[in-house]
């Protein structure tokens, strides 16, 4: 039985919050992010090269949010929302979770569950 079988109301839902997520950050940073989340979370090698200013300061909020969200010090905070016009910091951090959400849900569903399906 696959996760999408066993709900698939949960899943659609997890689907679009996905997709929506993908129009508010864009590709680069979808990229970048995805990239940062499978190297924490399945040990994947990178597949970005972290060149700028921003995907570094971006970088070290995704990995800090993966660590412990709850110890993320104002100074990254700043560094990274310095990149960003008001508000899209916050859209980056929950397009973030989805992706971190979503991910999980497939290392768990693939290794559980007979994959997401």
């Amino acid at each position: 039985m696959t996760l999408r079988r066993a709900n698939p109301e949960a899943l659609d839902a997890l689907d679009a919050a996905y997709a929506r997520a993908v129009e508010v950050i864009g590709p680069d940073l979808l990229t970048l992010v995805t990239d940062r989340i499978n190297m924490a979370l399945r040990d994947a090698d990178p597949s970005c090269v972290v060149t700028t200013d921003r995907d570094r300061a971006v970088c070290a909020v995704v990995d800090q949010m993966l660590i412990d969200v709850a110890r993320m010090d104002d100074a990254t905070v700043e560094r990274a929302a310095s990149y960003f016009s008001d508000g899209a910091l916050a859209d980056l951090v929950m397009a973030a979770y989805i992706i971190e959400a979503r991910t999980r849900l497939s290392i768990a569903a693939d290794r559980l569950l007979g994959g997401v399906g």
